[in-house]
C-alpha cells in the first residue's frame, strides 16, 4: 500500500476497510508518515482483517482484540516466523529466544529469573549514570549549534544504558555500542550481514565468557540459568541478547526521538515542559500511548479459534498493532489527540504491551527518557529544526524518526 502524506485522509475514507487491509505492509516505508490514518479505517472497518502482504497476515487494529491476543498465551504464541521480533533479527530466525519467544510456564521461569534487574528500585539506580552519559554526550553537541539529534544523541545514549544493565565494563559498553549503531545503521543488505556476524560474534565472546567465569550480573543469570532443566544454547543466548539489547536500545533509542519531534512540532508545550520538569513524567507516558515505540509485534495461532468474529486456524500470523489499539474510539474518546493532562489511571494503555509478555524493562524505559529529554532542553536552549529540514519518520516493527536536523542557541 501506498499512501502519500497529506492524501491519507482523502485516499483512506474512500477505500473499503477490508481492501486497505489486505495491501498493507507495515514494513512498507511509504505507510510510515500515513500509518494511523490507514490503521484507524481499517480499525473501524474491521479490527480484525487479513493482508495477503509478507505471505499473508492478520492484522489486529482494536484494543479489545489486541488485548485478548496478548493475553492468551493457550491460542496464541509469540515465536511467529517473519514478523515482529523476528523481523530485527533475521539472520537468528531458527533460534528461539528464551523469554522473548517462548510461553506459559517456560516464560515465567525466565521473567521471575530477570525480575530483579528492571524494578523499579534498579531502574532508579541507574538515573545517575544515564544522567553522566547524556550529559558527556551533550557536551560535544553545545558548541556546534546544529546536528542531528538522532544519531548524535537518541542512538548513543541508550546502547550504553543497556550494556551497564547487563554487567558490562566500559570498554565493553563502548564496544556494544559501536556494534549495535553498525548493525542497524547499515544502509545496505550486505553491509547489515556483515555487521550482524561481527555483533553476533562479539555477543557469543562475551557469553562464553559469562559461562567459564559467572559474576552474578545480568548476563551471567542469562547465561547460567536452568530453567527446565537445562541451560539455554549459545544460539539461544545470542539471539536472546540480541533481543534485550534492541528491546534497551532500539525502542528508546526511537521513543526519545518521536518525543523530540513531538516537541519541536509544538512549540508551547516543550516551553511548558522546559520550564515545568515535574510535568516531563505525563508527558513521556502520554507518549507511549499516543506514539509507543514498539509499532508492532507478532503472534502465531497454536489452536483453531476465533477473534473479534474472525475465525483462525493454526499456523495463521497476527500482527498487533500496539498504537492502533491505544487510539481504539470505542476505548479512548479522543485517542487521536496528545493530552499532557490524560489520565492514565482511568484506562490503561497497551503501549508497554499487555498480557505475560508486557515490557519488562518498562521502568528503565521511564527513567531513560525522562532524563535523556530533561538534560537536552536544560543544554541546547532554542531548540528547533533546522529551517526547510524534512523530518522522515519510520514505522514497522519500531515507531521512530530518521533524523532529525535541528539548531539551537549558543550561550
Amino acid at each position: 500500500m501506498v499512501l502519500e502524506a497529506g492524501d491519507a485522509a482523502a485516499q483512506v475514507s474512500g477505500t473499503d476497510p477490508a481492501d486497505l487491509a489486505w495491501s498493507l505492509s507495515h514494513l512498507d516505508p511509504a505507510v510510515a508518515e500515513t500509518a494511523y490514518d490507514a490503521l484507524g479505517a481499517i480499525r473501524r472497518g474491521c479490527p480484525v482483517a487479513r493482508s495477503g502482504e509478507l505471505d499473508g497476515f492478520v492484522l489486529v487494529t482494536g484494543y479489545a482484540e489486541i488485548r485478548e491476543a496478548a493475553r492468551s498465551s493457550d491460542r496464541f504464541c509469540t515465536y511467529v516466523d517473519g514478523l515482529g521480533a523476528a523481523a530485527v533479527v533475521t539472520e537468528m530466525r531458527d533460534a528461539v529466544a528464551p523469554m522473548f519467544e517462548t510461553d506459559g510456564d517456560h516464560h515465567h521461569q525466565w521473567r521471575r529469573l530477570l525480575q530483579a534487574f528492571f524494578t523499579p528500585a534498579a531502574a532508579a539506580a541507574q538515573e545517575q549514570y544515564v544522567r553522566a552519559v547524556c550529559r558527556e554526550t551533550l557536551q560535544e553537541l553545545i558548541l556546534h549549534g546544529a546536528g542531528d539529534l538522532v544519531g548524535a544523541y537518541a542512538r548513543q545514549v541508550p546502547p550504553l544504558v543497556i550494556g551497564r544493565v547487563l554487567g558490562l565494563a566500559e570498554l565493553e559498553r563502548a564496544w556494544l555500542s559501536e556494534h549495535v549503531r553498525a548493525l542497524y545503521g547499515a544502509e545496505a543488505l550486505t553491509g547489515a550481514q556483515q555487521a550482524g556476524r561481527i555483533y553476533a560474534d562479539f555477543l557469543l565472546g562475551l557469553i562464553r565468557e559469562r559461562r567459564a567465569r559467572p559474576s552474578g550480573d545480568l548476563l551471567s543469570t542469562m547465561v547460567n540459568a536452568q530453567v527446565d532443566g537445562r541451560s539455554a544454547e549459545d544460539d539461544e543466548l545470542v539471539k536472546m541478547t540480541v533481543l534485550m539489547v534492541a528491546a534497551g536500545h532500539l525502542t528508546t533509542a526511537d521513543a526519545c526521538a518521536t518525543a523530540l519531534l513531538h516537541l519541536l512540532q509544538d512549540p508551547p508545550l516543550q516551553e511548558r515542559i522546559t520550564a515545568q520538569p515535574a510535568a516531563m513524567e505525563a508527558f513521556v507516558e502520554e507518549l507511549v500511548r499516543f506514539e509507543p515505540a514498539v509499532a508492532a509485534t507478532g503472534r502465531t495461532v497454536t489452536t483453531e479459534t476465533h477473534l473479534g468474529g474472525m475465525p483462525l486456524f493454526p499456523g495463521d500470523r497476527l500482527l498487533l498493532a500496539w498504537g492502533s489499539a491505544n487510539r481504539d474510539e470505542r476505548v479512548f474518546d479522543d485517542g487521536d489527540l496528545f493530552r499532557l493532562d490524560r489520565d492514565h489511571g482511568a484506562q490503561q494503555h497497551l503501549g508497554w504491551g499487555a498480557g505475560e509478555h508486557r515490557c519488562l524493562g518498562k521502568h528503565l524505559a521511564r527513567v531513560e527518557l525522562r532524563v535523556m529529554l530533561t538534560e537536552l532542553l536544560r543544554a541546547l536552549p532554542g531548540l528547533r529544526l533546522q529551517p526547510g529540514a524534512t523530518v522522515r519518520r519510520t514505522f514497522g516493527v519500531i515507531r521512530g524518526v530518521a533524523a532529525l536536523p535541528v539548531q539551537w542557541e549558543h550561550r
